[in-house]
Parts: C-alpha cells; structure tokens; sequence
C-alpha cells in the first residue's frame, strides 16, 4: 500500500521527521519466549544509567549502539524512546537489564500460544505487561509496548475483533494539546469508541481507553491487521488460557465454531 497517498500533511511530516530522527524502521518482533521481569542475575534493576555506560555498551557488543539499547530501554520500561533519552539526561531511575546483550530478544510475551494455533491472525493485549503482540497460527510476528486506560476499566479485558481500519482518524472525543481534534492515525476501532492507534507513550497507562502503540509498530500492525482480525485483552498473560478454553464457542474468536450445526455445539 503506497502510505502517502491516504495521509494528511500533519500525519505524513510526522512520519517523516521520525524516520530523519530514528534513521531506521521499527524492529520486527523481538522473538523469545517470556522474558525475566524480575530483579537479579537474569532480569533488571531500577537504577540511574549514565549515557557514558550506554555508549560503552558497543564496545562489548556491537549490536548494542545508543540508539539500539534505548529502544530495548524504551520496551522494558513501556516508555517511548524521547522519554527514555530525558530519563538518562536528567539522571532518573528506570529498568534497566543486568545484561544487555541477553534483553536484545526479550519480549514478555509467550511466542507461542497453542490455544489459537488455528487462527491465521490473532491480536493480544495484555494489560498487566503491557504489551501488544499479533500472532499467525499462535506464532509471534510481531510485538510492542503500549499505552492503555488511565483508569483500569477505561480499556475493558474481552473477546473483540478488528471492525473498522481508518489510517487518518481523527477523535471525535478528545481533543489535542491545541485544543483540536486529536490524531489517531493508523487506527483499527475494536469496541465502541476504542481503537487501536498510534499515539504518545509517557508510561503503560496514558489513554482515555484507547491502545497506543509507537508509530512504526502501529503501521506495520495497520497493515497487518485485516477486518474481523480477533482481539483479546486479558487483565494478565495468566488468564489467556482459561478465556480461551472457556471460549471454544465464541464466534468472535473462532470464526469456524459459528458454521458448525448446532447439534455438534450442543454436544462439546
């Protein structure tokens, strides 16, 4: 899809100025199992990092440029990348991983859910992370730090699906810092007024109730994503399992249940 001809001039520099900022496209999905969350050896600790330690990264790994190491700091910290940088500069404590080198795969997402290795697409939102990861046959493809509800029932766990795609919305709620009509550029609607979009991540739970992804996650995801695409939000990764056993049946996850007979239905 030739992007440019659907965005509006505001959308379009935007684009533009991030990709002369960043230099490069979003990162494919960090593919490995659940990362450690926890402090110690193997997962990270809340600290001051200096940009002299994060330059001298390279020297041990060369995988591990500034700008690299803040994106991984940006996704442990569920924080945009400009935010991270202030952080660092006005000597702030965030997470920051005991090994580098070991975090350049981390996700905390499970990389394989079997329970819908049946389904071609798949989104999940994990509120406790969190974290948005879309899934082909139950198989990570793609995955990023998101911003959901300020309030814990402004973004409701359920079974959705992809109803609409709209890569120039504007809100009809909630205006900007202008006092406009706030962007939502590459946005997918999954309930009433939600949608999925991207947006500006200060922290995991910055929104009126809206999923906000970094930009280039949120393009790549808008290309992916077709109407009808499954939408699951749990409260935690814990609770993925169970809804998906207890939902066999839905139509809104499994498309194929609803062509069944009803005497088979009735009878699993």
């Amino acid at each position: 899809m030739n992007r440019s001809r659907f965005l509006t001039p505001a959308v379009f520099m935007l684009t533009a100025m991030l990709l002369a900022i960043y230099g490069v496209a979003p990162c494919k999905v960090l593919a490995a199992d659940r990362g450690s969350s926890s402090r110690g050896a193997a997962g990270w600790t809340e600290r001051v990092l200096t940009q002299q330690e994060l330059e001298r990264l390279g020297e041990r790994d060369w995988d591990l440029s500034p700008s690299f190491a803040k994106r991984l700091l940006a996704r442990l910290n569920v924080r945009d990348f400009d935010y991270i940088d202030e952080d660092i500069r006005n000597g702030r404590p965030i997470k920051v991983p005991n090994d580098f080198t070991a975090f350049k795969s981390w996700t905390p997402l499970q990389r394989y859910i079997p329970e819908v290795s049946q389904l071609p697409k798949f989104i999940l939102i994990a509120k406790d992370t969190p974290f948005i990861g879309w899934y082909e046959n139950g198989r990570l493809a793609g995955d990023t730090y998101i911003c959901i509800g300020r309030q814990d029932d402004w973004t409701i766990a359920g079974i959705y699906s992809v109803l609409e795609k709209d890569i120039d919305h504007v809100s009809r709620s909630y205006p900007n810092a202008y006092g406009e009509p706030a962007p939502m550029p590459w946005a997918l609607r999954i309930y009433q007024t939600v949608w999925i979009h991207a947006g500006d991540i200060t922290r995991g739970h910055c929104s009126h109730g809206c999923v906000n992804l970094p930009m280039f996650s949120a393009m790549e995801l808008f290309d992916w994503a077709t109407p009808g695409t499954p939408v699951l939000i749990v409260d935690s990764l814990h609770d993925i399992s169970v809804v998906v056993a207890n939902n066999r049946f839905n139509c809104t996850l499994f498309v194929s249940s609803c062509s069944l007979p009803a005497s088979v239905s009735k009878k699993n």
